[in-house]
């Protein structure tokens, strides 16, 4: 049943109410004056009969007391509201009054008759040689109150008719907006959460649209933020699943299925033991204890042993679920992930760093050996070369006039001495610059850029230096050193560049930085396997060794581009 209907059906209901007691109070009102008006006719009609029979009695000579009585009778005739009857001595009827014509055309209904119809009167006189009989008869004035009341009750019908129609139109647009708010809550319970209520004219049905709107945006906006959380759960890399504080599994997500291999259907319910490796039982007690305590489990390192046996390392958080009731921890939420391929990596880099000391290490011995080398090579062969040409020159100056022969084949073991000292002091330049030792590494590449300048005149060198380049220390000097050294010479080789540009400088962090730039053909990176040439990995080993950073960058026709980063280090 409608609101609309059932507020209409308690409207006709108070109606029909009101309409009764109006009929009540009226027909009240209508049967006491009905009974009124009988009765006093009743008793004028008796008192003016018993007046004739008196006269009759008084005055014999008239003639008889019935005959006189029905003669005034007839004269008489109808008395309102009133039936009278003559009767002989033998009971025959001798007369009776006419009946009413009053409102003839009227035919009141029985119940109405009955409402209204007072209880009958009937007065009996006995007159010599008769019986005389008044009895009331309202009749003429019921059928009278009947026409003065089947208008109103038309009116009345007629009004309860329209007031109804009137009611239930009234009561449809007073309601319009429960079949909105109706509407709007189907289609909500059917999942359209995005579902609105416009204004309303009516106050009270206003705020019912404002509070409906505010509980479908927040309802809207928890459940978009649980599906955002349960495409999470079910689409993150980490394995999720909540444990009781028994430990005992009683959810699962696709992830952690994926990593240890057990359905989520085989799997909830069971301790979650079953995923602890042997030796380990003791960690998962330990996890619960810190969740009764509310304490969380941050990026813990262990492992977890898979469906076939496998152990896997696995990073475990882990977070008390607390009851939003009663505020009591219920379970733990646990999510892990696989790290075997950051173990590995942290393995493989462990090693590569190992090798890099490895590489600096052998590095700096090789230096050691070039620069011990060098010194041995200066220090030895120097010095009997320069001994074989003194003794060469001195031989031709000896023999200059006697012996020509013999002064020319001075001359020539002079020649042959100076240019064995020369070819010397280049292998002890590549093996080790000297001035890098006396003067530092500035010096240096200024004499390494002027001997290159001097071996290929056709190009132009710019060497700029920036920021305290001194005091870096042997083991800095040397590599920057050679990695100039490498980048100049492969410049030099393949470039075919007409200007090379060398920048080193120092910023007031102490970070040290190294560009070396050319404008030849340049080269496709994408095509160039660098772990194949061994310039460029060398100076890639150097820097790395360094702890620094190496870019290349070139490209066909641009020229190409090194710079090296070295940050400054803490002096030990």
């Amino acid at each position: 049943m409608s609101l609309r209907f059932r507020l209409n059906l308690l409207i006709t209901v108070m109606l029909l109410l009101f309409m009764a007691a109006m009929g009540t109070i009226l027909v009240k009102e209508t049967r006491v004056s009905i009974r009124e008006g009988v009765e006093s006719a009743t008793r004028v009609t008796t008192q003016m009969l018993d007046r004739v029979i008196v006269s009759a009695f008084i005055n014999p000579d008239w003639g008889t007391t019935h005959d006189l009585l029905q003669q005034f009778l007839e004269s008489l005739g109808r008395v309102r509201s009133t039936d009278i009857y003559l009767y002989d001595m033998q009971g025959r009827l001798i007369y009776q009054s006419p009946q009413s014509t009053f409102k003839a055309d009227e035919n009141p209904p029985q119940w109405f008759v009955e409402l209204v119809a007072p209880e009958q009167e009937i007065v009996q006189r006995r007159i010599r040689y008769g019986v005389m009989r008044v009895v009331s008869n309202p009749s003429g004035a019921i059928r009278e109150a009947w026409s003065g009341m089947k208008p109103l009750l038309w009116v009345a019908g007629g009004l309860f008719f329209v007031l109804n129609i009137g009611v239930y139109w009234m009561l449809g647009r007073a309601v319009r907006p429960v079949e909105n708010i109706l509407g709007a809550i189907h289609r909500m319970e059917h999942g359209d959460l995005s579902v609105r209520l416009g204004e309303f004219s009516l106050p009270e049905f206003h705020q019912i649209g404002q509070s409906f709107n505010r509980m479908a945006g927040s309802l809207e906006t928890r459940t978009e933020e649980n599906r955002r959380l349960a495409l999470i759960v079910k689409q993150t890399n980490d394995a999720i699943m909540i444990h009781d504080m028994d430990g005992n599994i009683s959810f699962w997500n696709p992830a952690a299925e994926r990593l240890f291999g057990y359905p989520s259907h085989s799997i909830i319910g069971k301790s979650a033991a079953i995923l602890t490796p042997e030796g380990q039982e003791a960690e998962l007690g330990q996890n619960l204890e810190s969740i009764a305590a509310r304490r969380t489990i941050e990026n813990y390192d262990t492992q977890r042993v898979t469906r076939e046996g496998r152990i896997v390392d696995v990073s475990l958080s882990a977070g008390p679920l607390v009851d939003p009731h009663d505020d009591r921890v219920i379970g733990e939420i646990c999510s892990m992930r696989d790290i075997t391929e950051r173990k590995l990596a942290e393995e493989a880099e462990r090693r590569l760093e190992e090798n890099r000391q490895l590489t600096h290490l052998i590095q700096r011995h090789i230096e050691e050996e070039r620069r011990n080398l060098a010194r041995e090579l200066h220090d030895e062969l120097g010095q009997y070369v320069t001994a074989i040409k003194t003794f060469a020159v001195a031989i031709g100056n000896k023999t200059r006039e006697q012996m020509p022969d013999v002064e020319a084949n001075a001359k020539t073991i002079a020649a042959a001495a100076e240019h064995i000292y020369d070819g010397m002091h280049n292998i002890i330049r590549q093996l080790r610059p000297g001035a890098l030792d006396n003067l530092g590494l500035k010096e240096t590449l200024h004499d390494a850029v002027a001997e290159w300048q001097r071996q290929s005149p056709e190009l132009r060198f710019s060497l700029e230096f920036f920021g305290d380049l001194d005091h870096l220390g042997e083991s800095l000097n040397i590599n920057l050193y050679r990695i100039v050294q490498e980048a100049v010479t492969n410049a030099l080789r393949y470039s075919d560049a007409t200007q090379l540009d060398i920048v080193l400088s120092r910023d007031e962090n102490g970070d040290l930085m190294l560009t070396v730039k050319d404008n030849g053909v340049g080269m496709n990176l994408c095509q160039v396997d660098q772990t194949r040439h061994f310039g460029l990995l060398g100076m890639r080993e150097r820097v790395q060794a360094l702890h620094g950073q190496f870019e290349l960058d070139s490209q066909m026709g641009e020229g190409t581009c090194i710079r090296v980063t070295v940050p400054k280090r803490e002096k030990k």
